[in-house]
C-alpha cells in the first residue's frame, strides 16, 4: 500500500508541476522553441484547450490552466487524506483551503529546484546548452531583482542563494503554519 501511496502522491506532483510550467513559461514568456517546452505545451494541450472554450481568459491570465491547477491540488488533498490521514471524511469543504496550500507548496518546491539546477548547470556548461538558457528564462525573473539590490561579488553571483534562503524560509513558516499537512506534502 505504501507503494502505491508513493506512486499516486509522486503522479500528482508531477502533474502539479508540469501545469506551473505551463503558466510560468507563459508568464515569463520563454522561447518556444526548446524541445522541452514544446512538451509541456504538447503534453497540457488535450486537457487546457477543451477548458478554454468554456472558460475564457482575463487579460493575460489564462484561466483555464489555473482551474485545471486548482482541480488537480484538490484531487491530491483528497488522495493525500484518504490515505494517509486515519478515519479522513472523503470530502471536506476545509479541503478547497488546502487545496491553495497545495498549490502553493508545489510552486515554491518547483521554483526551488529550478534554481537549483539552474544554478548546477552554470558551473557545467556556463550557459552553452539549450537547458540552461531554458533554465535562464523560467528563474530569471526571481533572481534579476535580488541581483539589482545585491550585484554579484566578483565572480561570485549570490541572488541564487538569497532566493533559495528566501523560499526555505517560506517553506519553514508554512510548516509553522499548516504543520504535519505540509510535511504530508
Amino acid at each position: 500500500m505504501i507503494s502505491l501511496i508513493f506512486l499516486g502522491n509522486t503522479v500528482l506532483t508531477v502533474c502539479l508541476y508540469v501545469i506551473i510550467l505551463r503558466l510560468w513559461m507563459q508568464r515569463v514568456r520563454v522561447n518556444f522553441d526548446f524541445p522541452f517546452t514544446q512538451f509541456i505545451v504538447r503534453i497540457t494541450q488535450p486537457v487546457i484547450a477543451p477548458l478554454r472554450r468554456l472558460i475564457p481568459s482575463i487579460g493575460r491570465i489564462d484561466t483555464a490552466t489555473w482551474v485545471i491547477f486548482y482541480i488537480v491540488a484538490i484531487i491530491k488533498v483528497i488522495f493525500l487524506f484518504r490515505f494517509k490521514v486515519i478515519n479522513a471524511p472523503l470530502w471536506n469543504s476545509a479541503y478547497l483551503w488546502y487545496a491553495v496550500a497545495v498549490m502553493a507548496h508545489a510552486i515554491g518546491h518547483l521554483l526551488f529546484w529550478l534554481l537549483f539546477f539552474r544554478a548546477l548547470l552554470s558551473w557545467i556548461s556556463r550557459g552553452q546548452s539549450s537547458a540552461d538558457q531554458l533554465l535562464a528564462q523560467l528563474t530569471e525573473p526571481l533572481v534579476a531583482p535580488i541581483r539589482r539590490v545585491v550585484p554579484p561579488i566578483g565572480m561570485i553571483d549570490i541572488s541564487f542563494m538569497i532566493v533559495i534562503f528566501i523560499l526555505i524560509f517560506l517553506n519553514l513558516f508554512a510548516i509553522d503554519i499548516f504543520g504535519n499537512f505540509w510535511l504530508m506534502l
